[in-house]
């Protein structure tokens, strides 16, 4: 995990017969106490507040039978609460907290690492190591679990509410479905969401948020995980007593063992960030993002960040050739993009299939006229433009060599081949030493400055093998090899981009975007879906280190809505899939909107969204539902600009609707200029919170894209 600098945070452990710590971060204070072998919690406050120990005897009443220990392991099928013995507690550097359990039965001994950086969350992981002198298996493990809230509900609960407490999280996990993120009531009982076990953390995302309808708080959880994943809400709802909510978010799997540990070796769970907040919407996900960008991301490159990209699968899908190519370079140059990228198709053996190729990272026969990917390479650099290559580097196609030289290097469950014979085995030495070597020999050879992933098969089920007299889940280990090769070639390549794409948005976890700079969002790029997916996904996700896409690549692309529209849909990370087929082709009306919207672009949305302020005026957007109105607004953290895209999302409800900024300030003065109109005014930022801008928009997929500038900053 990056390091940060720490403030506003301090960690305390308590001794004696009841041990037990208490982690304060900004305005959040977490405290957990060990009561009869087992680590449980004690309180969640979202204010500073300390609670008396009156409240509080034996974890409030807690009854043995309830979930609330604040991390769950299991050892061969056996659950290990009840069984610890405290050991020991430590205040690290960068307020970091290690305690120490050891369970004597099971031969093992758990540190669990708390780390909190003055902001809301707090994260949690789990090292877990076998001290006897046998194998074991870890059957279960959830690294950050426990109780969420216990308190009267009757007089708080409003009219017709079900219940207290309700849950986001993404409903849809299929290809084409990220985002799909909003609330349902939590009912009495136990509510399981594992994501379909796809062997990855997408298409949705190992999250949820639990939101208190009594009290107006939220708890905000992202297990930072590639692969599968589960979490469970407990509601225990009682007519006359309090009503309580637990939870659980950990790792799962399809064998008995997720991880075998042999003698003495020790294993580290990936983090849970854990936040609980007494605010809205847009504050919640302002200090998400804070909190991604500080302590999640890598950093940026600096004067990299929302690069404006071209892509040459805009008219060359599966026709790659080097002369086409190059005026696919210039065309994108002419009008102002910044990286050329090579996307999937420019390798292997005949014939020119994609998806059949991959495995072979050698240029393509229909490549060798004019030069090769050198000399694309080679021309973008001259054209002044960055170069990036995409290489599924994961992947052994059906037709590539790699696959009939090293068919023991496929992903395999119960001895055969997973995922069609597709998924190569990174846990194998010899396959991660093959894919850092293809990686690094690319980016030194064609002087790359962005390297793109792909990963477009699921891992289900995931591969397995017997180990130890056991049948254990190779996905741990699998994503503990990505992880460190990305690692590594980032230190290798300080100036290169690193991407991550998975079919489009199949890995958007926070585990997956700690190696990663920027994402593809999603592999759907057609409105007006593809707008809703990029308001859900920037509920966990900060708009800039996202990628979306205009132009001809997908089917009836070009159909949806005008062309600015079209533009606007790229409010976050800009890729061009196609403007022309060479500059003599290119309509001057296309390219002076797309010159249009560019220059708006470098000038005002990129500064502004670059470490800025994210509000959705329509959160919690089910994909499936045909709603009116799609509204993002981007704010400078100083209140000097902001803009916004008002998205007309289907026919449904009235053409007009009123849009009042939340990222200005009503002390000063503005121009506010509206794109479609070319229309610009002077207005103090009190009227317009206050007012409102009519936005009219007849057409079924439509949009207007509002730019507010503080006056004396206006051009």
């Amino acid at each position: 995990m990056k390091k940060i600098q720490s403030h506003i945070a301090s960690i305390r452990f308590r001794g004696g017969q009841t041990p037990g710590a208490q982690y304060l971060s900004g305005r959040q204070v977490f405290d957990e106490t060990f009561v009869e072998g087992r680590l449980i919690t004690r309180f969640w406050n979202a204010n500073g507040q300390i609670w008396p120990e009156m409240h509080y005897p034996y974890g409030r009443g807690m009854a043995i039978n309830e979930p609330a220990d604040t991390f769950q392991l299991s050892i061969n099928h056996q659950n290990l609460a009840g069984g610890y013995t405290w050991q020991s507690a430590e205040v690290m550097p960068e307020s970091h907290g290690v305690i120490s359990l050891k369970h004597k039965q099971a031969g093992v001994k758990v540190k669990i690492h708390t780390r909190t950086d003055g902001s809301e969350f707090v994260v949690r992981w789990l090292e877990i190591a076998n001290t006897s002198a046998n194998a074991v298996a870890i059957t279960s493990v959830a690294p950050f679990s426990g109780l969420l809230w216990a308190h009267r509900y009757d007089e708080h609960l409003p009219l017709a509410a079900e219940s207290p407490f309700e849950v986001a999280y993404t409903h849809q996990y299929e290809w084409g479905r990220e985002g799909d993120f909003w609330f349902e009531p939590v009912l009495d009982g136990r509510k399981s969401v594992d994501g379909g076990k796809k062997g990855r953390s997408g298409w949705g995302r190992p999250a949820f948020w639990a939101r208190n309808r009594c009290n107006g708080q939220t708890f905000v959880c992202e297990l930072a995980w590639g692969g599968n994943y589960e979490f469970e809400l407990d509601c225990r709802l009682k007519a006359a007593g309090p009503g309580k909510l637990f939870f659980r978010m950990g790792l799962s799997g399809y064998d008995e063992a997720l991880r075998v540990l042999d003698p003495g070796e020790t294993v580290v769970t990936p983090p849970v960030h854990l936040a609980l907040f007494q605010d809205n919407t847009d504050a919640i996900v302002q200090a998400t993002h804070a909190h991604v960008r500080n302590a999640v991301l890598p950093n940026q490159l600096l004067g990299r960040e929302m690069e404006i990209e071209a892509n040459h699968r805009g008219y060359l899908c599966d026709r790659e050739n080097v002369p086409d190519i190059i005026k696919d370079i210039d065309v994108a140059a002419s009008v102002g993009a910044e990286m050329y990228v090579i996307d999937a198709g420019w390798y292997g053996n005949e014939p020119n299939r994609w998806a059949s190729n991959v495995g072979d990272w050698t240029d393509g026969q229909w490549m060798h006229e004019g030069g090769g990917l050198k000399a694309v390479a080679d021309h973008a650099h001259k054209r002044g433009l960055k170069f990036g290559l995409w290489v599924e580097i994961e992947a052994a196609g059906d037709a590539s060599t790699l696959k009939k030289e090293h068919p023991e290097w496929l992903f395999r469950r119960n001895g055969e081949p997973i995922s069609g014979g597709r998924a190569l085995d990174l846990t194998q030495p010899e396959v991660i030493a093959f894919a850092e070597s293809e990686i690094v020999r690319l980016i030194g050879d064609l002087d790359l400055d962005m390297y793109r992933i792909d990963h477009n098969h699921t891992l289900t089920p995931s591969g397995n093998r017997i180990y130890q007299g056991f049948v254990e889940d190779l996905t741990w280990r699998y994503y503990d090899n990505f992880n460190a090769l990305f690692d590594r070639l980032r230190a290798q390549f300080p100036n290169v981009v690193f991407q991550n794409c998975a079919g489009g948005g199949g890995r958007l976890d926070w585990g997956t975007m700690a190696h990663f700079h920027n994402t593809e969002l999603s592999d759907w790029m057609r409105l007006p879906r593809g707008m809703k997916i990029l308001n859900g996904i920037t509920m966990s996700l900060p708009p800039e280190a996202l990628l979306r896409t205009f132009g001809t690549e997908v089917g009836e692309h070009v159909l949806d809505g005008d062309v600015d529209t079209q533009l606007r849909h790229c409010f976050c990370r800009m890729i061009i899939r196609g403007i022309a087929p060479s500059l003599e082709e290119v309509s001057l009306y296309l390219r002076e909107r797309v010159e249009h919207y560019i220059d708006l672009y470098k000038q005002i949305i990129r500064p502004t969204t670059i470490d800025g302020l994210v509000y959705h005026h329509t959160p919690f957007q089910p994909l499936s539902e045909k709603t009116p109105w799609c509204v993002l607004e981007y704010a400078k953290a100083d209140q000097s600009s902001s803009v916004a895209v008002v998205f007309r999302t289907s026919d449904n409800g009235a053409q007009e609707y009123c849009f009042r900024p939340r990222g200005i300030d009503p002390g000063k003065e503005y121009i506010v200029t509206l794109d479609n109109r070319e229309l610009s005014f002077r207005v103090t930022g009190y009227e317009i919170m206050n007012t409102g801008i009519a936005i009219r928009l007849e057409p079924a997929i439509g949009s207007e894209l509002i730019l507010m500038q503080a006056a004396a900053d206006a051009k």
